[in-house]
């Protein structure tokens, strides 16, 4: 059953067990938006069937965390600073994390804005101009830009969607104030219930793109070092850091370095659902003959589970990953760069 529990939950669970003084010290630690998602999971749990088996198991959890030395990773911004620090020193530590940090928030300067309740932003917005309204849009993932102009006036959507369609590429400097602006207007915005596993999503994409940008070679030591304390945290930022839709910004030489140890059966699978630039970047890297045995072997498979394609992605990625390890592929860090030999 503890199983099931998310890690906000367990935390929950642990204080209730602790009581009101040892738990209110606790909580006084904790920034206003951690409390907030603890008190929420409290108020889920009231409903929720938690008998003591319950407590006893994220009791007895903590405890084998606790004298197994796990390095607690819920703060990764803290861990990533000390982290660099010891292996470039304190002075060169700091700065490298702060140059990342910012690359990260130049290139993601509306993350902040994800997961906040689509009615509350479109409120928001409709204060600013429809200028304004159409860049913030144009930088929002299209499913929450989608809910956002549901909930704006039938009348004055077209002309939005107009300026989205024709706007000119901002400056940086006009991107960040913007969306420094609504940043700023939204702080203390409730979030949707159902988004805090995204939430969690969205931490381990800022520190995959944190790890992209750093020097070839930090990123493995970092991430080795997160494994030996939660391998499982690592993996899920190894997935973060790149995904099968990068695959179609390799170049042919690379592509054709990575095919050579994979299966033409496991590559049809894998293409059974597959992102037409993806498909195109693996087939152009192929010979025609090959080319044909692929497409030919992915007709002949017929009908199969999505789930049997997912893992054939999967393995193939886990394939890239052991290339990129061993140096012999490697990535361009800069902004919209394609992966290179």
């Amino acid at each position: 059953m503890v199983s099931k529990l998310t890690g906000v939950h367990k935390i929950a669970v642990l204080l209730a067990a602790l009581g009101e003084d040892a738990a209110s010290r606790i909580m006084m630690e904790l920034d206003s938006d951690e409390q907030r998602r603890v008190g929420q999971a409290m108020v889920e749990l009231e409903e929720a069937d938690v008998d003591e088996a319950l407590v006893d198991e994220v009791i007895d959890e903590f405890r084998e965390m606790i004298a197994s030395g796990v390095v607690f990773c819920s703060n990764l911004g803290k861990t990533l600073d000390g982290l660099m620090e010891r292996i470039h020193g304190e002075d060169d530590g700091k700065q490298r994390v702060s140059q990342i940090r910012e690359a990260s928030r130049s290139q993601h300067p509306f993350r902040a804005l994800r997961g906040i309740r689509s009615k509350d932003l479109a409120r928001i917005l409709r204060d600013e101009h429809p200028q304004v309204q159409a860049l913030v849009l144009a930088n929002l993932d299209s499913e929450q830009a989608a809910n956002i102009i549901e909930e704006i006036p039938e009348g004055e959507r077209a002309e939005i969607v107009a300026r989205m369609a024709t706007m000119e590429d901002p400056s940086s400097r006009t991107l960040k104030h913007v969306a420094q602006t609504m940043i700023d207007r939204s702080r203390g915005l409730r979030r949707e219930d159902d988004e805090l596993q995204k939430e969690d999503e969205v931490k381990l994409g800022v520190v995959a793109d944190i790890l992209n940008a750093t020097e070839p070679g930090v990123d493995k030591e970092i991430l080795e070092r997160v494994e030996e304390n939660d391998e499982d945290l690592g993996v899920r930022i190894r997935d973060k850091m790149f995904t099968w839709m990068d695959l179609g910004m390799v170049e042919k030489r690379t592509m054709q370095k990575i095919l050579a140890g994979i299966d033409t059966k496991l590559l049809a699978l894998a293409l059974k659902a597959c992102d037409e630039d993806v498909q195109e970047t693996i087939l152009q890297a192929t010979s025609q003959r090959t080319r044909d045995m692929i497409l030919e072997e992915r007709e002949f498979l017929g009908a199969v589970p999505l789930s049997e394609v997912l893992d054939a992605q999967k393995q193939i990625l886990l394939i890239v990953r052991e290339l990129m390890d061993s140096g012999e592929i490697s990535v361009s860090r800069g902004k919209g760069g394609a992966y290179v030999s």
